[in-house]
């Protein structure tokens, strides 16, 4: 399995995994860097640790489906917003590493209308942490990140 450069340096395989976050439920991205488009799903749990469980599994699910190594270094992002940091401080508990967007970091073409959904969003969300983690900093996602493990 091909492995991602970053800096310079050969890492493992990398699954980003971007999370569009509402009231009601969260659209997840997944995105392994071998694939066109990224893996999206929703989750609806009433609860948000439910939520952020049944990601968890996902993420789990996704890895054995796409015959993922063990090792697979996991990376999540996520736009500030009302959820503050709990979802953060709870990947870190779990050894993920998580960055906490500033959305108006988010590149977007001011010149063209674009439609607003959270498909939309949470796929333009992994797309720029792939490019970031890839060592593309000045226009990526994480170019003004809040928060990063």
């Amino acid at each position: 399995m091909r492995t991602q450069e970053t800096q310079g340096n050969v890492t493992d395989v990398v699954l980003a995994v971007s999370l569009e976050l509402a009231a009601a439920k969260w659209k997840d991205a997944l995105h392994d860097g071998h694939r066109e488009s990224p893996s999206i799903h929703t989750v609806a749990q009433t609860d948000p640790a439910a939520r952020l469980q049944a990601v968890l599994t996902l993420i789990v699910t996704q890895k054995q489906a796409w015959a993922l190594p063990d090792n697979t270094r996991i990376v999540v992002s996520y736009e500030a917003g009302q959820d503050a940091f709990w979802i953060f401080r709870a990947l870190q508990a779990r050894g993920i590493e998580c960055y906490v967007v500033d959305p108006a970091s988010i590149p977007v073409q001011r010149q063209k209308r674009r439609a607003k959904t959270d498909r939309l969003d949470v796929t333009k969300l992994v797309i720029n942490l792939r490019a970031w983690l890839g060592g593309e900093r000045p226009h990526a996602c994480g170019a003004r990140t809040l928060c990063a493990g």
